[in-house]
């Protein structure tokens, strides 16, 4: 029973993390390309400088928890985000009996555009995992490790490991006048290098632990949609720091929920009735 509990708790823990990293919305499926009966805007990584300029967004530090249940086991999950001398440190964190995860991105912010540095992602436990992207600039490529097998690409500056993502889509959002139709971001794991799409679902009022957000709701855009969905929602009066996440795969969901959170300084509190 103990072995049948660690490699549902490993199985939990590597979902879930995927899901809160952003992972999802870089997975290696193909992906429907958008609809051309219409002409979306699309914020991407690299946004126009002219654009970054009126808007100036800035990261802001912060603490947040979640709260998520799944084959019977629940567990609580921790992101931060701190910054020195300018340089982002973006951290993930989780554990379930002697089953942890940790993952860590360091970047910077030019012209409102993440920039890496690099990212390490660490299993522990029963199975040890370790993944991790170097960002050289200076030497133009970018080195990464999966499955014990180092990879080089030439060096791009929209490129995204899948940690400092979340940070791209958020900055992506307090960059832009209205939440777009479509975004984009060109994320590397491992050997493959791919360019995600996430596609504008609705502004909604959200019920959380902390109050009722108002949330803006994107999900990623799928070839096969009809066997998985990836939909997150993420808080327009607070940076669009991200309230839930939710996955799909064969009819089971997996949800991540915000608990509470601090920004700048201050607790996201939302309205109570």
């Amino acid at each position: 029973m103990a072995v049948i509990h660690m490699k549902s708790s490993h199985r939990l823990l590597s979902v879930l993390l995927c899901i809160l990293t952003g992972c999802v919305f870089a997975s290696t499926e193909p992906l429907i390309e958008p609809s051309t009966t219409a002409t979306p805007i699309i914020a991407k990584q690299t946004v126009a400088t002219s654009e970054v300029a009126r808007h100036t967004a800035e990261l802001k530090p912060y603490q947040a928890r979640y709260h998520t249940k799944a084959m019977g086991l629940g567990m609580t999950l921790k992101r931060s985000l701190s910054s020195e001398s300018g340089i982002y440190t973006l951290k993930n964190t989780g554990k379930i009996f002697v089953v942890g995860i940790s993952e860590q991105a360091h970047f910077t912010v030019e012209a409102g555009v993440i920039q890496g540095i690099d990212f390490v992602y660490k299993l522990t436990g029963i199975v040890k995992r370790r993944r991790e992207v170097q960002f050289d600039p200076e030497q133009g490529v970018i080195r990464s490790l999966k499955k014990t097998a180092w990879t080089e690409h030439s060096w791009q500056p929209e490129i995204l490991d899948r940690l400092s993502q979340q940070e791209a889509l958020r900055l992506a959002l307090m960059n832009a006048e209205a939440p777009p139709k479509l975004l984009e971001f060109t994320v590397i794991d491992g050997a493959r290098v791919r360019t995600r799409q996430l596609e504008w679902v609705a502004n909604e009022k959200l019920a959380t632990e902390v109050g009722e957000l108002d949330t803006v709701h994107y999900r990623q855009i799928r070839e096969d949609a009809e066997n998985r969905a990836s939909d997150i929602w993420l808080a327009t009066d607070f940076d669009y720091l991200m309230v839930r996440t939710r996955h799909i795969e064969d009819g089971s969901p997996i949800e991540i929920t915000l608990i509470d959170a601090v920004l700048d300084d201050s607790a996201v509190i939302g309205r109570t009735w």
